[in-house]
This record gives structure tokens, C-alpha cells and sequence, in this order.
């Protein structure tokens, strides 16, 4: 019974411990999507479209329907969440 729980507890440690390596999904979403069309200079550019994270939403859902990648309000969202935490050192509406 003691190998059990043992075993138990070291699956549950490694799923975890490979679970905190992955990367968030906004920056899977961005990283896969965004920088096939533009690299991260976009957001760091002195002309840059958006100055808060409202614009950054914004921009976001406008390219990804642009590009018709039909993303949920919640994808829109995590990939904002990540440009903004990222790029533009803003906080977001909500944690992020």
C-alpha cells in the first residue's frame, strides 16, 4: 500500500514539474500565429499601434480575424495577456 501512494505521489510530482516547464498558451497561440507574419518588434517599435492593453486586445482580435483564425474570446485574450505581460510590461485587467 505504501508503494502506491508512493508511486502515486511521484506521477503527480512529475506531471507537475512538466506541466510548470510548459509554456502558456498565449505565447503557444502568439508564437505559433503572430511571428509568422511580423517578429516581436512590432511591440517594441517607437510607432507601435497600441499603448495599453485595451489596444492590444484590440489589435489582436483584428489580426486574428484578419487572418481568419477564428480564436475564442478567451484565445484573443491569452494572447493579450501575453503580448502585454511580455512585450509592454502593462498589467492586464486581470492577472495574467
Amino acid at each position: 500500500m505504501k508503494l502506491r501512494i508512493f508511486a502515486f505521489a511521484v506521477l503527480v510530482a512529475a506531471t507537475l514539474d512538466a506541466r510548470a516547464q510548459e509554456p502558456p498558451a498565449g505565447q503557444i497561440l502568439h508564437d505559433t500565429y503572430c511571428v509568422f507574419c511580423h517578429d516581436t518588434r512590432v511591440y517594441t517599435r517607437e510607432d507601435r499601434v497600441a499603448r495599453d492593453y485595451r489596444e492590444i486586445y484590440a489589435q489582436v482580435r483584428r489580426w486574428q480575424q484578419n487572418v481568419g483564425l477564428k480564436w475564442s474570446d478567451a484565445d484573443i485574450e491569452k494572447v493579450s495577456n501575453f503580448i502585454a505581460a511580455k512585450y509592454y510590461k502593462l498589467p492586464c485587467p486581470d492577472a495574467c
